[in-house]
């Protein structure tokens, strides 16, 4: 047989093995809607984690029996499952759970029709930049600062996040460990497109932001999500997240504080997070936006140099910078270049000016401790307020957020949210929004000035009386 009768041999016996496959998925495919049949019929829940243990075993045996390596075959699996829950949530799910975005946009019809709304639906702090924020960046823009810069970020920009992390956790980072990105969310997204394979699982821990696990997904992973419960003050279980991770979990996913709890990691938390994710090389990324907004000693992942990791922050919370789109990732070098080479690709950098306004907001101290003096104040002042209330929460240890539960039964978060707004004009957040099991949870931002905090939690009461 010649060489070229051979390779058209050998192709067409992938190409008919590859057919058996796409029939067995599509068969498979069949099955799995009528499981969910079963599952509704019989009351049984949609995921399943001994059933998916127990596939993941019955994988490695049969990798073991062929000699070959599990981890693509894991990955697989991972694959078919994800796809198995897209089939039966079509079945169980007919929308999204409704989040802060769509809050904000029912909120906003509203206003536009002619009602005055209270915001407390968005994380969007009131007091805005520094002023001398402001002025450095009508200053760069003016004087020529207005084109390309390296897409990791302006050297400037680069050495002050260093210096200020280094101050702060007496580390030792350098520039080249940073990369300025187009907000935070795009750190986020640059680290997982960077770091994830299709099949890959990712830890979160709910309830949390709806955009780890959307990304998650987008980029072809699996969000795996560990619930916590304000029984247990929001702390993780540190024994169940053991259980949850296998060969395919590549990554943890860390909030602290939270969005939507206000819940900060002890230290001892988040050593033995540390401990297992070493144990399992697993990368962990650490949002920690709202770290200025602490109100008791803390430690940041930057404090754990043993573990792979990502650091993710932003000058949208701390500076009053929303609109200014900039945040920044730190890690060790390889990685920094990854996700600095996928910015190059899809965004070239963020603004010249505007890195240049972000130079300048950390010379703004003061007023980043009036910010956060004037957020802990707004924190103690609802806390007090919602005590009189019909709701049950765990005091916030930081952030901007605070995530009561109703303590009827009668009614759910997402029933209470629409009312509040639609009969007092007040714009909170469902808590199904951060996990699926939140029924009975809203979200309340305190990004607002005293006086409506007091008036939005007075129209709560009226609405639980």
């Amino acid at each position: 047989m010649t060489k070229t009768l051979r390779l058209n041999s050998l192709r067409t016996e992938i190409e008919q093995m590859t057919m058996e496959i796409i029939h067995l998925a599509g068969k498979r495919s069949a099955l799995a809607e009528e499981v969910i049949k079963e599952k509704l019929r019989t009351g049984s829940a949609l995921v399943n984690r001994g059933v998916e243990r127990h596939l993941r075993n019955k994988v490695i045996e049969q990798c073991e029996r062929d000699h070959q390596d599990s981890s693509f075959a894991l990955r697989l699996l991972n694959e078919l499952i994800s796809e198995s829950v897209r089939i039966q949530q079509t079945h169980t799910i007919p929308e999204e759970p409704v989040n802060a975005y769509h809050m904000f946009v029912k909120a906003n019809a509203l206003e536009k029709a002619g009602r005055e709304i209270i915001h407390l639906e968005v994380g969007e702090p009131d007091f805005g930049p520094p002023v001398e924020v402001a002025e450095t960046l009508t200053k760069a823009a003016t004087e020529g600062h207005a084109g390309y810069t390296q897409s990791a970020g302006i050297l400037e920009l680069r050495t002050k996040i260093a210096e200020h992390v280094n101050e702060k956790h007496e580390i030792n980072i350098s520039a080249e460990q940073v990369t300025v990105t187009v907000g935070g969310r795009f750190a986020l997204y640059l680290c997982l497109v960077t770091s994830l394979k299709p099949g890959d699982e990712v830890i979160v821990f709910d309830p949390a932001y709806p955009g780890y696990s959307d990304c998650i997904r987008e980029v072809g992973g699996r969000p795996i999500h560990l619930s916590t419960r304000l029984e247990d003050n929001w702390s993780p279980d540190i024994g169940q997240l053991e259980d949850c991770i296998n060969k395919t979990t590549r990554m943890i996913i860390l909030n602290s504080p939270s969005n939507p709890t206000g819940k900060l990691l002890s230290n001892s938390t988040l050593e033995n997070i540390v401990e297992l994710a070493t144990e399992n090389d697993i990368q962990i990324v650490s949002d920690e936006v709202y770290s200025e907004f602490v109100f008791s000693p803390h430690s940041s992942i930057l404090e754990f140099p043993q573990c792979s990791q990502v650091y993710i922050n932003s000058f949208s919370k701390t500076f009053g910078m929303t609109g200014f789109r900039l945040g920044y990732a730190i890690s060790d070098v390889d990685t920094i270049l990854k996700m600095t080479k996928l910015q190059t690709l899809s965004l070239t950098c963020a603004s010249e000016f505007i890195q240049y306004a972000g130079v300048k907001a950390f010379d703004c101290k003061k007023e980043v401790k009036q910010y956060t003096g004037t957020i802990e104040k707004r924190q103690e002042k609802v806390n007090k307020l919602l005590d009189r209330l019909p709701v049950s929460f765990h005091r916030p240890d930081g952030g901007f957020y605070i995530f009561p539960m109703l303590n009827s039964e009668d009614e759910t978060g997402l029933e209470f949210a629409d009312k509040l707004l639609t009969k007092k004009g007040v714009a909170v957040v469902p808590g199904t929004g951060y996990g699926q099991e939140y029924t009975r949870f809203f979200r309340i931002s305190v990004c607002q000035p005293e006086n409506q905090l007091v008036e939005a939690v007075n129209r709560m009461e009226a609405i639980l009386k």
